[in-house]
């Protein structure tokens, strides 16, 4: 009988304890140890999932065969490079660093070494974003024409989330955009396909220096394709963290109001209906196959020696885009061509 995977958290937060509710779905796996520098919540973290509180990453990795990277993310290259030096497996959360520069440098990284590695960008598991993208590029709907993309969440250095991290630029890189809407720009690219072109605004209200808490995006395709992302930290903590996308093509409209379960209205050539919950998984899954459990399907790779999706390649795109609009931003929004690799 295979023995299970044994995972290490290096960085004890919300998001580690997701993805530890993520790996309790399968048997391959289990949780042997954890760091984090807040000692305190370390110690809580291991004794909700029987592993060991270690002093060091190094120790985490050195007792691991995967490694989730859950920390802050300006240090997620420098852990990254530890766990895929040590051969191990690496999950990181997104956004994969601070900078383009950095992203590219951490994909040669894992490259080199030949580690399986994964990235946080878990609406690529929604059943709601799978739904569309798919049936958009399945089913007879023309060319897909616009993307009207409004996400909004309360700043996420209070409430629920408590990262007090993300108001410092050091620690985060920069605001909305990056820690937030990378999954956006992931998704946006995803469905519309390489961009041309990126405009972009951003603004601070809340004053945390190089923390932008307002973002309004305009990205172009090259078959005349449109999507306009708007991003907003608010401070509406009663208000759970929402998205809401209308997708336009020349023969059908999609809205998404729930970015994951639905409800997912549609028009196609005149039919409408509504997807959601339970149905909407089984369509998106009779489409492209993929389950719901970004944290399974990585413990499947990992066991089975194959890639894992998606990888650290996969988020490039979404920091190119990502690193065009900051640079749009800083010009006034001048029209900017996101760089190639």
């Amino acid at each position: 009988m295979r023995k299970p995977l044994r995972i290490g958290f290096l960085g004890t937060g919300l998001i580690a304890e997701n993805h530890a509710r993520g790996l309790s779905a399968t048997d391959d796996a289990t949780i042997v140890a954890c760091y984090d520098i807040d000692a305190e919540r370390c110690e809580r973290f291991a004794a909700n999932h029987d592993a060991a509180a270690m002093d060091t990453p190094e120790a985490v990795i050195a007792s691991s065969d995967a490694i989730y990277v859950c920390a802050w993310t300006a240090a997620h290259p420098e852990l990254v490079a530890a766990a895929a030096d040590a051969g191990r497996a690496v999950f990181c959360e997104k956004p994969l660093a601070v900078d383009l520069t950095t992203v590219e440098q951490m994909i040669n990284t894992v490259d080199r070494v030949g580690v399986i590695n994964q990235v946080g960008l878990v609406l690529r598991r929604s059943p709601a974003f799978r739904w569309v993208t798919e049936t958009t590029r399945t089913q007879d709907v023309g060319r897909l024409m616009s993307i009207v993309f409004r996400d909004d969440q309360y700043i996420p250095i209070q409430g629920m989330y408590g990262s007090t991290w993300r108001a410092d630029a050091a620690k985060a890189g920069a605001g909305t955009l990056i820690e937030h809407s990378i999954h956006d720009l992931d998704l946006i690219t995803w469905m519309m396909g390489p961009v041309s072109s990126v405009a972009a605004r951003t603004a601070n209200f809340h004053g945390h220096p190089g923390i932008e808490d307002q973002a309004h995006v305009r990205l172009d395709g090259f078959d005349g394709a449109t999507a306009s992302l708007i991003s907003i930290w608010h401070d509406l903590l009663d208000r759970p963290s929402q998205r809401r996308v209308e997708v336009f093509c020349e023969g059908a409209y999609f809205h998404i109001e729930g970015d994951w379960s639905g409800p997912v209205n549609y028009d196609i050539a005149g039919e409408q209906g509504s997807l959601e919950g339970v149905a909407l998984a089984e369509a998106a899954t009779d489409l492209d196959g993929r389950g719901q459990n970004a944290d399974v399907d990585f413990v499947r790779a990992v066991v089975a020696d194959r890639p894992a999706y998606p990888d650290f390649s996969v988020a490039l795109e979404a920091h190119r885009l990502c690193d065009a609009a900051y640079q749009s931003a800083a010009e006034q929004g001048r029209s900017t061509r996101p760089s190639a690799r």
